[in-house]
């Protein structure tokens, strides 16, 4: 889940609140529990039907198409080989 910090506390017809800003400290996404399940239900399905999938590149040669940020750093494509 990704939240438009940019966009926050912008809506022309809304008067600004608390309830549309962060504040201040550390935060914890609400979707990080969802986003961990549905991780590991991916993760257990790979090993299970696929128990011989690798990359089907280096890892070294793999490549990014956005470096750090809000939004996180996201692969340019993962080949992947099935079956060994």
């Amino acid at each position: 889940m990704l939240v438009d910090i940019q966009g926050i506390n912008t809506d022309p017809a809304r008067s600004p609140g608390p309830d549309l800003a962060f504040g201040a400290g550390p935060h914890f996404c609400i979707g990080t529990q969802l986003a961990q399940l549905e991780l590991r239900a991916v993760t257990t399905v790979l090993r299970t039907d696929f128990p011989k999938a690798r990359l089907a590149t280096p890892f070294t040669k793999l490549q990014q198409a956005t470096i750090g940020g809000l939004q996180g750093s996201r692969l340019t494509a993962l080949p992947v080989a099935l079956h060994g």
